[in-house]
């Protein structure tokens, strides 16, 4: 870059002067090459290869990439030495040439004029960058990502158009596109627990909203429009998964004089009419399923599915037997537990076998707060939700209207907020008192962007261009030309990682895939010992190493030794779940002779045998209590090779060599995790 200033060359000038695109040069090649017509392009470098007096390199721009042709006899030998001294791959330049055929035949461009700088690289490409599968390297460098991979940017093109075809179908049916507000002060439209801000203007505390203006729009609807929609961001303060994120892009309409029965005929014209528009085809396979969205879409009642699948009538059983039956899919019933939370984890997990299009109908009243109730069963109300290859991707209602219902649905859900339920609604006085003055039958409808990252069978953080990421430590990569050593070298299960499933889904899954209730309970004490050793190594996601420890004997009632973990991680991997967490799994099976190449599957290859040792030290103790187990009756019993002779010491005695943690300090730390959660 100096040497450039030195020579009176600007390495960033403001003005470029393109005539045409790579994809524009390309599609009137012939016409160009017979006319011998200059064109001057720009782009990126991506690749540069001498051959004595010729120069071939690949230029890139958004529309796709050329080859390009530098011949000393064209440029002369000072421009041509010039160029090969300062024009490096990933610099940004601008060329004037004309379309040639190389010997090959491949189209190209012979450079006529000496090319322009426009943007000196001062950092390289990563030489290495398909294979890193690590998210948190991909996801902090995306914009080397999406340099790397055309078809990342490809992905972005598409939702763009996936977008713009949903505006205009409804501005086309007669919609209104209006803006309501980010900030609010009750925040409302959705059971979710919001993030909190403070406005110094005002003096107040504020919320992000977690609807798309939901309250608001009707309340314009009220104010006499008929139909409006907004696309806009929502911003929810709960849990990562593969299917969720806390800031997304969202959409909601609202339609007056309307009922759910035409919201989803509107609803599956406008998903046609977007799918077909984005990517030219109804027919998709999505996480094993086929769809095919070229049909007529039928429905699906929900108390019937569950009973269906699960034996219980949510619509008659006690909260008890609802509590009972959650338990037994794998469920934690937490203390506070309400109703439509039991009854709404119970048709999640039946969900997933439902591949879709299909229309869910009939919900009861305790899961939809803000829906009109059903004229023919005062227990059930007018929404449906869209269910595509086992989860939710729409959500619609015959809205509420009567502001008394409304009201007294409010102080419920205040009700649960107070007994520790921080995801039920506030009540919003202001928004009653506009029902009071009397708003038209109304139907809503909502959308969020996971539908895209489902259509593309991509966990939805991929289909995000910044997701958000802990900051990280400064140390952690130098530059981007260290990003491939940094790779290897760094501990990644240290850093900030999401698992790519939630504790409850995963917690389901073991259920669903494990029958043995020792090794259930093995696999809990497992997750309770991984997220303690992740707090005594300083790693920064507890929760992920925890899910580790959930899962690592996932395959154990489906394959034999020789295959265990092998089949654990393949099917850890058609989950999506985090590599660091696939690794584990497949190398703590250390008859494999994988070597472990993080403090993660080093501890879990380790360690995961001593919570057995401690198990069996449990039940041979008078009261069968682990609080009453010592440091001292443990270490004497890991000697014992007699005692619990199905726990394997081999590995437990390398620990100090492995994790330079000493017997005691493993069994120390391995006892408090299980003490600490005696129930699991």
């Amino acid at each position: 870059m100096q040497e450039l200033r030195d020579l009176q060359i600007d390495p960033y000038p403001a003005q470029s002067d393109r005539t045409s695109t790579v994809a524009q040069f390309l599609e009137t090649f012939e016409l160009l090459a017979a006319e011998q017509r200059t064109q001057t392009l720009t782009g990126r470098i991506r690749l540069k290869r001498e051959h004595g007096k010729l120069t071939f390199a690949h230029l890139q721009d958004a529309s796709g990439k050329i080859q390009l042709v530098f011949s000393q006899a064209e440029l002369g030998e000072d421009a041509y030495a010039q160029m090969n001294r300062f024009f490096d791959v990933a610099d940004i330049i601008q060329i004037t040439g004309t379309p040639f055929l190389t010997k090959k035949g491949e189209q190209s461009i012979l450079v006529t004029q000496p090319p322009l700088m426009l943007a000196k690289a001062l950092r390289p490409l990563p030489e290495k960058w398909k294979g890193i599968q690590d998210e948190e390297t991909r996801f902090r460098k995306r914009y080397l990502d999406m340099v790397m991979n055309p078809e990342l940017r490809e992905m972005f093109v598409k939702k763009s158009l996936f977008w713009n075809a949903m505006r205009t179908f409804l501005i086309d049916e007669g919609f209104l596109e209006i803006e309501t507000p980010i900030l609010e002060s009750t925040p409302g439209g959705a059971d979710a627990e919001p993030f909190i801000t403070h406005h110094n203007a005002l003096g107040i505390d504020l919320f992000l909203r977690i609807s798309v203006g939901e309250l608001w729009q009707k309340r314009l609807m009220v104010a006499g429009f008929e139909k409006t929609f907004e696309i806009g961001r929502v911003f929810r303060n709960e849990g990562m998964s593969p299917e969720h994120l806390q800031d997304y892009t969202a959409m909601e309409f609202y339609w007056a004089y309307a009922d759910y029965n035409d919201s989803m005929k509107l609803v599956e014209r406008m998903y046609k009419h977007c799918i077909m528009a984005t990517f030219g085809t109804l027919q998709f396979s999505i996480r094993g399923f086929h769809i095919n969205f070229d049909t007529e879409w039928g429905h699906i009642d929900y108390a019937q599915t569950i009973q269906e699948q699960l034996d219980i009538d949510i619509l008659a059983a006690s909260d008890d037997e609802i509590a009972a039956k959650a338990r037994t899919i794998g469920m934690t019933v937490e203390e506070h537990a309400n109703r439509a939370r039991l009854v709404d984890s119970l048709w999640k997990y039946c969900r997933k076998s439902i591949a879709g299009p299909v229309f869910l109908v009939n919900h009861p009243v305790d899961v939809s707060p803000l829906a009109k109730r059903k004229g023919s069963d005062a227990r059930l109300v007018e929404r449906y939700q869209i269910i595509i290859a086992g989860s939710e991707q729409g959500n619609g209602y015959s809205e509420l209207n009567d502001p008394m219902d409304q009201r007294a649905r409010f102080e419920e859900q205040a009700k649960l907020r107070e007994a520790g339920d921080t995801e039920a609604q506030m009540h919003d006085e202001d928004f009653v008192e506009a029902l009071e003055h009397g708003m038209p039958p109304t139907t809503g409808f909502g959308v969020s962007e996971r539908l895209f990252s489902f259509l593309m069978d991509k966990p939805i953080r991929e289909c995000v261009m910044f997701p958000l990421l802990r900051p990280k430590q400064p140390a952690m990569v130098d530059s981007p030309d260290t990003i491939t050593s940094a790779t290897e070298s760094s501990d990644y299960s240290l850093q900030s990682f999401e698992a790519g499933i939630s504790r409850e889904h995963a917690r389901m899954w073991l259920f669903q895939e494990v029958k043995d209730e020792n090794l259930r309970r093995h696999m809990l004490a497992t997750e309770a010992l991984m997220k303690a050793l992740a707090r005594h190594f300083g790693a920064a996601s507890p929760e992920s190493w925890g899910i580790a420890g959930l899962l690592h004997d996932i395959d154990w009632e489906k394959t034999s030794m020789d295959q265990h973990g092998l089949v654990g991680a393949e099917m850890a991997k058609e989950k999506n779940i985090h590599p660091l967490i696939v690794d584990a799994i497949r190398e703590h099976n250390y008859h494999h002779k994988l070597e472990p190449k993080t403090l993660l599957s080093k501890a879990m290859m380790c360690l995961e045998q001593l919570t057995g040792l401690i198990s069996a030290a449990t039940f041979v103790q008078p009261d069968k209590n682990v609080h009453s187990v010592k440091l001292s009756s443990v270490k004497k019993k890991f000697k014992d090779k007699g005692f619990a002779k199905g726990v394997d010491r081999t590995m437990i005695a390398k620990c100090e060599e492995l994790l330079g943690l000493s017997l005691d300090q493993s069994i120390e730390i391995c006892l408090k995790a299980m003490q600490d959660s005696p129930q699991e």
